[in-house]
Formats: structure tokens, C-alpha cells, sequence
């Protein structure tokens, strides 16, 4: 499995790694951070322990490194065709620059222009940074992903830019504030979770290669017009092999709490930098999720560092369902990957899928109980609501004749008792206790018609017959 490095292409490797640039490089791929540092020879070169630490202080390691990083983006500049691109308008702002929608002068075709400039692309580093992020959503290949067609930087360094491909649609921000405003059921929560399928198997392939994306939210989650989905903004991923050059420098280490404190794992939160891996995006998954059933993230709040502190303390409140308009499943689902620790969420992004696929095959709706040895289920004569379908363990079964309590049967998994009240609401005919430790679904008559109202001709039928 091929995994990313924050590499160059030959061309540029070729002038980024030698002083000549018609000299024929080595290989064809030359990992970035290798020509950042100086060379082995010579008033510029860093002396270094076994560990492969520089014996200078921090302070000239940074210089030398921002010193080196100037020079290679001179050249990467020299290589730049800005004038190709003829901007149309722009697409959105944010803390670090510009979305615009440009036109590719030589194919003809539009693009999406991601640009920084000003203050920030006038700082090396973060000039490096942008970089990064271009050669890291260029090399993950997968149709979840948009795809990235060229980066350059203006010929008088103050701008900086990488083109990908134009999506036009929607984020799934607004998708959940649009279906929340009319109801969360049926249709609309099944067109959310199809994008957020998507989204995991877009993740799933860039945790394949490495890739751990480190911000993931519905902000940054793009919805076409003709149902693409794309996860977006790779700005913050951490590269498993080999790192990125830029966490080389000291000013690096202000990053070290990095993302959206609404949507942040704990470990993350915390700044445990070595703590981070592809369980970390199955927390944000799970945050993500929390988002489609509930309208906001998990430390949601309106100041940032309130957000930030319960991220830190994993402080995740359950999401309230007395009405049961959220599939119990999907919320037991949604607090797994939220775990505080790393080891009791789900520990592939492909356990969370596949989850929620079993909850789109059905019976999401049903809530799931335990109940220890002795404990009585129902109890004959009482009002029923609610029928239970064994899961695990053993029940027996009792009937009251003559004030004799008279055992009917033993109930084991696959076996459904009470369902008669689901449509009657009559009292118990018998007493169910369990026998050892038991699980049931709960079948209610609201959480049966969610159910069947996925499927119209099968709920058509249950109906018929409950009523004969």
C-alpha cells in the first residue's frame, strides 16, 4: 500500500536539491524534509547526535531551518505560473485566506484556488505548512477527496496557492442545520448517513496511507450538487511516515493543540501530539455523528476555550431523547467512538461503518437493554407499551392459575414476548423473568412505525394484520 510523504516532484526536487539545477537528481522522489536541512559539508551544515538532534540551540536549529525553507520556496516561485489563472470570484474567506473560483487559462476549464497571502505568506513556515497540505490532499487519490491539480507561489512572494478541482454544493454544516429545522427522520437522516458513509471510507483510505486528517467536522465536509461527497481541508493532517518538514521548526510546537475544540479528541485537546492516530478521527467521526443527531458538536459552546476544556475532560453529554426522535442505535453508535479513551472507541474507521450500514439494514429504532439474573421483565396484569426481542441469555416464562405461579416455557435468543401489546396496549397475560444476564430490543409501537416506515409495503402489511 503506497502511503503519503510530503515529497516534490522531479523537477522541483531537482532544483530544491542541488545548487545545479540541470544536475540529474537521484531519485525521482525527494522527501521534502531531507532538502531542508543543510548540507553534510560546509559553514552551513548542523552537526548532529545519534539521535539524530542538532547539539545547537533551538534558536539557530529554527533559523537555519527558516533560512533554508526561504531559499526553497524562491526556487519552487521560479517554477510558478500564477498568470495562468484568471480569478473570477471568490468562494469563501477564512483565518487563513481565500477560496476563489478561477479559470485554467491553458485547458480552458474552472477551478477552486485556495490561496494565503498578506502576513502569512510572507512567513516561511507557513508558506511550508500550505505546502504540505497541497502535496498531502494531491497524493491521496480516492473520490472522496478532491483532487488537487497545481500549487505555485507569485513571483514576489506574497502570495501562495494550490488549485483543486471545483465542487459545487453544499457543507454538511448546512445540510444538518437544513433537515434539523424540519425533522430528523425518515429520508433525510438516511441521505445524512449516506454522506457520512462516504466521508468514512474517504478517511479509511487516507488512515490506509498513513494519513491521519486531524479536523474532522462537518464544516469540512462538502456535499455536491449531484450527491459527491468530499472530506476537505488537510490542512492539519499528520503524516504517520516520515512527519512533515514544518514540525522540524520550533514555531511548530504553538501547533501542538491543534483543530476545532467543538469536535476535538481528547488526546488532542491535550496536546498529546504522540497520541494521535487514526482512532483520534474516529472520535471526530463520532463527533460528526453527534452533529447529525443532535444539530451541534459535542463541546458545543460559545466560547472556544469553554469548548476546549470539555474537550480536554472529554465531557460529553448524552444526547436528550425522550421523544425518541434519534435512532437509539446511532446514538449508542456516536458515544462508542467518543470514548475518552482511545482503546474503547471503535479502533477502525471501518468498524464505525460498519455499524452504522447494520443500523440502515434495519432495527436502529429499538433500543437496547440489559437486565441481570432474577430480574422480572414484565409482569402479568400490569399495562403494556412495549414488546422485547431476546438477544442474549435466557428468560422463563410464568402464568398465575389459581395462584399457583405455573412455568410456561424458557425463552432464548431470536424469541419475542409481549408483542401484543405493541398494538393493543392490553395488559400482561404472563410474567418474564430473566433467568442469567439478558439483552432485549425494545420494540414500541412509535419505534416499530420508524421502522416501517423505511419500508411503506411492509409497513402496509404489519398494519394489516395488527388489525385483523
Amino acid at each position: 500500500m503506497t502511503t503519503v510523504r510530503c515529497s516534490v516532484p522531479e523537477d522541483v526536487a531537482r532544483v530544491l536539491d542541488s545548487e545545479h539545477p540541470t544536475q540529474a537528481p537521484e531519485a525521482s522522489r525527494v522527501p521534502l524534509y531531507l532538502s531542508l536541512e543543510a548540507p553534510a559539508a560546509g559553514p552551513d551544515a548542523l552537526p548532529r547526535e545519534e539521535s539524530g538532534v542538532s547539539r545547537r540551540d533551538e534558536a539557530e536549529l529554527e533559523a537555519a531551518t527558516r533560512a533554508r525553507t526561504e531559499q526553497h520556496l524562491r526556487r519552487i516561485a521560479a517554477l510558478s505560473q500564477p498568470d495562468r489563472y484568471q480569478e473570477l470570484d471568490m468562494l469563501g474567506r477564512g483565518g487563513m485566506g481565500v477560496v476563489s473560483r478561477v479559470v485554467d487559462r491553458v485547458l480552458g476549464r474552472e477551478a477552486a484556488m485556495k490561496a494565503i497571502e498578506g502576513p502569512l505568506a510572507s512567513r516561511p513556515l507557513e508558506v511550508l505548512r500550505f505546502l504540505e497540505e497541497a502535496q498531502i490532499t494531491g497524493q491521496l487519490d480516492h473520490p472522496g477527496i478532491v483532487p488537487v491539480h497545481d500549487f505555485g507561489i507569485g513571483a514576489d512572494g506574497t502570495r501562495a496557492y494550490f488549485t483543486m478541482k471545483l465542487v459545487r454544493g453544499d457543507t454538511l454544516t448546512r445540510l444538518i442545520g437544513v433537515h434539523h429545522a424540519f425533522g430528523l427522520e425518515g429520508r433525510a437522516l438516511e441521505r445524512l448517513l449516506g454522506a457520512f458513509q462516504r466521508v468514512c471510507e474517504a478517511v479509511a483510505f487516507a488512515h490506509a496511507r498513513r494519513v491521519v486528517h486531524r479536523d474532522l467536522k462537518p464544516d469540512n465536509i462538502l456535499i455536491g450538487s449531484h450527491g459527491q461527497v468530499y472530506v476537505m481541508d488537510w490542512g492539519l493532517a499528520r503524516v504517520v511516515d516520515g512527519g512533515r518538514p514544518s514540525e522540524k521548526a520550533k514555531s511548530s510546537g504553538a501547533r501542538a493543540v491543534a483543530g476545532t475544540p467543538s469536535y476535538m479528541a481528547p488526546e488532542q485537546a491535550q496536546g498529546r501530539v504522540d497520541d494521535i492516530d487514526q482512532r483520534t478521527d474516529v472520535f471526530g467521526l463520532g463527533a460528526t455523528l453527534y452533529a447529525i443527531l443532535t444539530g451541534h458538536g459535542p463541546f458545543h459552546a460559545d466560547d472556544s476555550e469553554v469548548a476546549l476544556a470539555r474537550a480536554r475532560k472529554c465531557d460529553v453529554e448524552l444526547p436528550k431523547n425522550e421523544d425518541e426522535t434519534i435512532p437509539p442505535e446511532l446514538i449508542r453508535v456516536a458515544m462508542k467512538a467518543l470514548s475518552a479513551a482511545p482503546e474503547d472507541r471503535y479502533q477502525t474507521v471501518e468498524d464505525l461503518a460498519r455499524d452504522i450500514e447494520a443500523f440502515q439494514r434495519g432495527g436502529g429504532w429499538f433500543s437496547t437493554r440489559r437486565y441481570e439474573a432474577g430480574a422480572v421483565i414484565v409482569e402479568e396484569g400490569e399495562p403494556g407499551s412495549a414488546a422485547y426481542v431476546l438477544v442474549e441469555g435466557k428468560c422463563e416464562v410464568f402464568k398465575s392459575v389459581d395462584g399457583v405461579r405455573v412455568k410456561l416455557r424458557t425463552l432464548e435468543p431470536g424469541d419475542v414476548f409481549g408483542e401484543t401489546a405493541v398494538f393493543t396496549r392490553k395488559p400482561r397475560t404472563a410474567t418474564v423473568v430473566a433467568v442469567e444476564p439478558v439483552v432485549v430490543k425494545i420494540v414500541t409501537r412509535e419505534s416499530l412505525e420508524r421502522v416501517l416506515d423505511r419500508s411503506p409495503w411492509m409497513g402496509a402489511f404489519v398494519r394489516a394484520v395488527a388489525e385483523r
